[in-house]
């Protein structure tokens, strides 16, 4: 489709050169099938990114990255400091009655411990500004095209229009076929829960850690990242869904928890913690419900990370609000326990607050600095963006980071799974596992094996 000549003529005489970058935006008078429209960016595989919030008021797409901000360190600062820097040589220019929708995804790894082989195709902090962008929000449409100014051309949105507008075709998806399934040193990892079992019990040093572990699942042909998606999308759940790529390597993220959301200068955040599955029977449900908030193991595990929450946010936040009792968060499988904390921030800088948050003691523990030192010196592997920091700035230092649980690293032919849970001093090494191979359900359905 080709924008209509006077919309042309009017961008064409009020686009001006005088900056790096310039940012145009019109507003779509339909909604388009994002999925869709990564399956036929096939150029640009390797620099597409997808994010779908919870509520499903949010959905976006970035394709082609025109600049990344990409460190071999945690680099919280810098790169809020490289945002501001491209926003003061962006030229925006918004064809509708709404603000522009551009954003700077990206996130940053569980921590410094080791960049491992499997993780070297993205940064241990790494954003990126997407050359072109959809975003779906609130029952309207925007297409956003970002570029160098001596480079911008306006018939690059007449392109991605009509991919945007072309139909997409009714397709089966096929079931793939799996070769190999294995969870990765299984059995060292329950030797492991013991081993911090009786480290808690034999001092309060350590109280909580989190302990994840991984599945490596192989397949005769690649993986469709796009099929994958949809699954995920097509199932329901009431989550958060992210593709990053970078390079060969797709991370994908199915996950109920969102780290903080920065809106006109106040602070939403949760605490998730304390699980029990969930069943088809209702009646049974509501007795699971009914333990769950009563369970001594899954309350204490809870209170510790609202108490670790409210003290790490205190110093740069004012009128804290959070409810006294947990309530029930539900997700297809599982039930969790889930308290709502709000507060006014004194700082606008939403990468501080990530960075103060994380980890919360639902991925990492409590004492969190203990935690995080038993985490780097006895886990096996490398988290990677598992249980990390995830998301998006705004043009207004808005933003919102979930993290990133219920997760796979994707490379070609094989993807690698990740789940945890936290281990205190009276858990058990075999329902903790058993746990775990719960919180694999949602990539192992995206993935079409069960």
């Amino acid at each position: 489709m080709a924008l209509k000549k006077d919309l042309k003529q009017k961008m064409i005489s009020e686009i001006d050169g005088n900056k790096n970058y310039i940012s145009v935006e019109i507003e779509l008078q339909y909604q388009p099938d994002l999925i869709h429209l990564l399956r036929e960016e096939i150029n640009y595989i390797g620099q597409r990114f997808y994010y779908k919030s919870k509520d499903y008021k949010l959905e976006m797409c970035g394709i082609g990255y025109l600049l990344e901000a990409r460190y071999s360190h945690l680099e919280h600062d810098e790169i809020y400091e490289y945002w501001q820097n491209i926003k003061e040589q962006l030229n925006t220019m918004v064809f509708h009655e709404d603000k522009h929708h551009l954003k700077f995804f990206g996130g940053f790894q569980f921590s410094e411990h080791s960049l491992t082989n499997e993780w070297k195709d993205f940064g241990m902090s790494h954003f990126v500004l997407p050359k072109f962008m959809i975003t779906k929000e609130n029952g309207r449409c925007y297409l956003t095209y970002t570029d160098h100014s001596h480079k911008f051309d306006i018939d690059n949105i007449e392109e991605i229009l009509n991919i945007v507008e072309s139909k997409a075709q009714a397709r089966t998806v096929s079931e793939p076929k799996m070769v190999a399934n294995k969870d990765i040193q299984s059995e060292e990892w329950k030797a492991l829960v013991t081993k911090v079992v009786a480290l808690m019990n034999e001092s309060v040093a350590l109280q909580k850690v989190v302990l994840a572990r991984r599945r490596k699942i192989e397949f005769q042909d690649n993986v469709d990242v796009e099929d994958a998606l949809q699954r995920s999308l097509d199932s329901n759940e009431a989550s958060y869904l992210l593709l990053f790529e970078s390079g060969k390597s797709q991370f994908i993220s199915q996950t109920p928890e969102q780290l903080c959301q920065i809106e006109n200068g106040k602070l939403y955040t949760n605490a998730i913690a304390g699980t029990i599955a969930r069943t088809e029977d209702e009646s049974e449900n509501n007795i699971l419900k009914d333990e769950l908030l009563n369970d001594s193991k899954n309350q204490f595990e809870h209170r510790y990370v609202v108490d670790s929450i409210i003290h790490d946010i205190q110093s740069f936040t004012k009128q804290l609000e959070y409810d006294k009792k947990p309530t029930i968060l539900t997700n297809k499988h599982l039930y969790h326990l889930y308290t709502k904390i709000q507060a006014d921030l004194l700082s606008e800088n939403v990468l501080e607050i990530v960075n103060q948050l994380h980890p919360t003691p639902a991925l990492g523990g409590f004492p969190k600095v203990e935690a995080i030192k038993f985490i780097e010196h006895e886990e096996f592997g490398t988290r990677g963006f598992y249980g990390s920091p995830l998301g998006y700035i705004d043009l207004e230092n808005n933003g919102e980071f979930i993290v990133s649980i219920r997760s796979m690293l994707v490379k070609g032919k094989t993807a690698t799974l990740y789940s945890g849970c936290g281990i205190v001093k009276d858990s058990n090494a075999i329902s903790e596992f058993e746990e775990t191979d719960l919180k694999f359900k949602p990539m192992l359905k995206a993935l079409g094996v069960m």
